[in-house]
C-alpha cells in the first residue's frame, strides 16, 4: 500500500524545509510513500528551497504553479499527480503536526468500512493551542454553520487535515480553486455515500510566516456554500418571518374589527396580504430549491459511477 501526502504551499519559505523534513521523518515507518509539495505560485524562495531538498530525497516531488491559483487548485494538482492508495492532505505551516499522519492512515488501514478520515480539533478529545482568539472564534462559528448544512454530523468541515482512499478522489468531480475545496469534497463524498469518520486532532497556532487566509472572503464563501447546500436556511427563515409579520398584522386587524374601529381602506390590510402571500411564495421557492439540491446529489452519484468505470477501463 502506497501513501501519498499532499502539502499545498504558498510563500512558505520559513516553513518549507522544516515541514518536508518532519513529514519525511514520520513517513519512514511506511515502505512505500511519496510527498507532493505543490508550490502555488509563491513569490518568495519556497519553490527553490523545496526543490533543493527534494533533490536529496527521491520520495519527494515538487510541482509549481506559474501563478497563485488557490489552495483548491493546489490540492487538485496534488490529487492528479499522486498515485497512492491512501492520500493525506496537511497544511504547510504544520498547524497540525506530522504525527497526525500515521493516525489518519492507520484508521483507514484498520477499518475498511471507512473512506475518509478527518482530523478534528473541535470534537471530544480534540484540542486547540496558541490560536488567536479571533481566528478560533471565526473557525468554530464557520464549522458549526457549514456543518449544519451537511447531512453528516461533523464537528470539523473546513480543515485540510484528512486522509482519503484512492477511490474517493478518483470518483469525485472537483472544481473549487479556493479553500472551499475542503467543503466541496465532504459535500460530494456525503452525497455519493462514502463513509466519513472524525478522530481527535491538535490544532496549534502558526509559529513562522503569515497566514494566507482572508477571513472576510472566506466567511462569505462559507455562507454561500451553506445556502447552496441547504437553501431552506435562507428561504425558510425569510418565509417564516414574513408569514409571522403577516399573521401579527392580521391579528391586530381582527382586534380592531372586534372593537369596531376597523377601517377597510387602511394600508395595513394590503400590507398584511402582501406579507402572507410573499411568505408562502418564498417557502415554495425554498422547497423547489431543496428538490434541486437533492437532484444535484443524484447527479454526483452518476458522475461517481462514470469516473470509476473510466478508471477501470484505463
Amino acid at each position: 500500500m502506497k501513501i501519498s501526502v499532499i502539502i499545498p504551499m504558498y510563500n512558505e519559505e520559513e516553513n518549507a524545509l522544516n515541514t518536508l523534513a518532519r513529514v519525511s521523518a514520520v513517513l519512514k515507518e511506511y515502505e512505500n510513500y511519496e510527498i507532493l509539495a505543490i508550490d502555488d505560485g509563491s513569490k518568495d524562495h519556497t519553490f527553490k528551497l523545496a526543490s533543493e531538498y527534494a533533490s536529496q530525497n527521491s520520495n519527494i516531488k515538487v510541482i509549481q504553479h506559474s501563478v497563485n491559483m488557490g489552495m483548491g487548485k493546489a490540492i487538485r494538482t496534488g490529487f492528479d499527480n499522486s498515485n497512492g492508495d491512501i492520500i493525506v492532505t496537511i497544511d504547510a505551516d504544520l498547524s497540525y503536526k506530522p504525527d497526525h499522519i500515521p493516525k489518519l492512515v492507520n484508521e483507514l488501514i484498520n477499518d475498511e468500512t471507512i473512506d475518509i478520515i478527518v482530523g478534528s480539533p473541535y470534537m471530544e478529545g480534540g484540542e486547540v493551542s496558541n490560536v488567536p482568539l479571533f481566528r478560533l472564534f471565526v473557525s468554530k462559528v464557520a464549522n458549526k454553520f457549514v456543518g449544519f448544512s451537511m447531512a453528516e454530523n461533523l464537528n470539523t468541515v473546513t480543515g485540510v487535515l484528512r486522509a482519503y482512499r484512492r477511490e474517493v478522489i478518483d470518483s469525485l468531480e472537483l472544481e473549487s480553486n479556493s479553500t472551499d475545496i475542503n467543503l466541496e469534497i465532504l459535500s460530494k463524498a456525503i452525497a455519493t455515500r462514502f463513509k466519513i469518520k472524525e478522530i481527535p486532532a491538535l490544532l496549534e497556532g502558526r509559529e513562522l510566516g503569515q497566514s494566507k487566509l482572508k477571513f472576510r472572503s472566506k466567511t462569505i464563501s462559507h455562507i454561500l456554500f451553506s445556502l447552496y447546500e441547504k437553501p431552506m436556511i435562507l428561504f425558510g427563515a425569510i418565509g417564516i418571518i414574513l408569514l409571522l409579520i403577516g399573521m401579527i398584522s392580521a391579528l391586530y386587524l381582527f382586534y380592531q374589527y372586534l372593537i369596531g374601529t376597523l377601517d377597510p381602506t387602511r394600508p395595513l390590510m394590503l400590507f398584511m396580504a402582501l406579507m402572507v402571500i410573499s411568505g408562502i411564495q418564498i417557502l415554495i421557492f425554498g422547497f423547489v430549491a431543496t428538490q434541486i439540491s437533492l437532484l444535484k446529489r443524484e447527479i454526483y452519484i452518476i458522475q461517481k459511477e462514470n469516473r470509476l468505470i473510466k478508471k477501470k477501463l484505463k
